[in-house]
């Protein structure tokens, strides 16, 4: 539940809540001033018949229709009068059917709860004599009615204004809410841009203080974090550099002390093994085998330079170099077919671009032959520019066993990542067990596209 809805249902409640309260208060009130309005008219009556009594000429008191004029008061609505005989036949009352006829808007179900939470209405009954003898008596019953209609107009009136005032807080609290909330839109960008590894987000300057306070905050640690990377690419440079240096010199020295010392082994072996087949034959199985065993160490020993130092990157350039070296491991794995595609990639890039783009494909060519399993490789390389940067855009994809990207740390992916993050690239990773995989690499190269 976001933030918005979740301050809205509780306002709503609130609201909700307060409505509630002040319709029970104002139906309370109005059960209240129905109570004494009909009481008092009731009591305001009683007291006028007496006064019509008392001066009246009891000995020509007569009943009949018009002895009170109960006619008169229709308009008390409150209240139903009616005149009876000593036999109990109406003589009079206010109620008629030609005088004023009231139209109840209150409805049945709301008229039942105020019968209910009210005492039950009695009505006065007020007798009438002569000289001990019964003429007649006054009936006066209470009639709530126009109470009822007049407190449902008041709560229906009331409900209204609660409802329009409900609806405009809510749109007042959604706006403000929302407009509150609009910066988090602008942090959920910058997040996602820094997952992405964009450093460059910034988050703008935010009228809220506390907002404020988070974009200030955020925006130094971004910093701060570009700086470290920075820091640590060019410490992982240096490191790449100085291992590089590493291995050419240990390259060099495997070729020009051990290799030449093995070629001499290998040559003096040659001429022991031809003296000793005419003059000296019990020396010939040792001759040969001192030959056979120095050529293999000759072979390790190209190897381990091809792999310390690649030669043919510095004499015959990058592509050549490439095609060798997918060349060298086509012949290692005969049932596996590995195609090379360069296209409009030229051999001056320079040693470090040079150098980084062949680790890279040598170590995805090696992590396929000891984990993989594939029988198709593919590796593509082209110009490409993303973000109005040129650069070299790499793949290399098979089709073999697959396996979990958050489980690949040890097959040398940190390595390349970080040689080719180094310089300013990105390397992607796509793969899933039992689909293959796919190695993508964007290093820049300052060349025209």
């Amino acid at each position: 539940m976001s933030l918005k809805l979740r301050l809205n249902l509780i306002i709503t409640g609130l609201l909700l809540l307060i409505m509630l309260a002040g319709v029970m208060l104002s139906f309370n009130n109005a059960r209240m001033n129905a109570l004494a309005e009909i009481a008092s008219a009731e009591k305001l009556t009683l007291y006028l018949f007496d006064e019509a009594i008392i001066s009246s000429d009891n000995s020509n008191l007569k009943f009949d229709r018009h002895a009170f004029r109960l006619q008169r008061l229709d308009h008390m609505r409150h209240l139903k009068i009616e005149l009876l005989d000593s036999a109990g036949n109406v003589l009079d009352s206010n109620q008629s059917e030609s005088g004023y006829k009231f139209h109840n808007e209150s409805p049945v179900w709301f008229e039942r709860i105020l019968n209910k939470m009210t005492p039950k209405w009695e009505p006065s009954i007020r007798k009438l004599d002569y000289h001990g003898e019964p003429l007649g008596k006054l009936i006066i019953t209470p009639d709530p009615t126009y109470e009822y209609a007049e407190i449902w107009k008041q709560i229906t009136d009331l409900l209204m204004l609660l409802s329009i005032f409900f609806v405009s807080v809510n749109l007042v609290i959604s706006w403000a809410v929302a407009q509150a909330l609009k910066p988090t839109e602008k942090i959920l960008f910058a997040l996602n841009e820094l997952e992405k590894g964009n450093l460059a987000t910034r988050l703008p300057a935010f009228n809220l203080p506390e907002l404020a306070r988070i974009g200030r905050k955020f925006n130094h640690m971004i910093e701060t974090l570009q700086q470290s990377i920075t820091r640590n690419h060019k410490l992982t440079q240096q490191l790449i550099t100085l291992q590089e240096e590493e291995r050419k010199s240990l390259a060099r020295d495997l070729h020009d002390e051990f290799g030449q010392c093995l070629t001499a082994i290998h040559t003096d072996a040659s001429v022991i093994l031809k003296v000793s087949e005419k003059k000296y034959p019990e020396l010939r199985d040792s001759a040969l085998a001192i030959t056979q065993l120095s050529r293999h160490l000759m072979d390790l020993v190209s190897g381990l330079l091809q792999r310390l130092r690649p030669g043919i990157l510095d004499e015959l350039g990058l592509s050549a170099a490439l095609y060798d070296l997918v060349g060298t491991w086509r012949s290692r794995h005969e049932n596996s077919v590995c195609t090379l595609s360069i296209n409009g990639v030229a051999d001056d890039l320079g040693e470090v671009i040079s150098l980084a783009l062949y680790r890279l494909i040598q170590e995805c060519l090696t992590n396929i032959s000891r984990h993989a399993g594939a029988t198709t490789v593919e590796i593509n390389i082209h110009l490409a520019t993303i973000g109005g940067r040129p650069g070299l855009k790499v793949s290399v994809r098979d089709n073999g066993r697959g396996f979990d990207p958050g489980k690949a740390d040890g097959l040398g992916l940190p390595g390349m990542r970080e040689r080719v993050e180094g310089l300013g690239g990105e390397l992607k990773l796509k793969a899933r067990p039992n689909h293959g995989a796919e190695i993508m690499a964007w290093i820049p190269t300052g060349l025209p596209t």
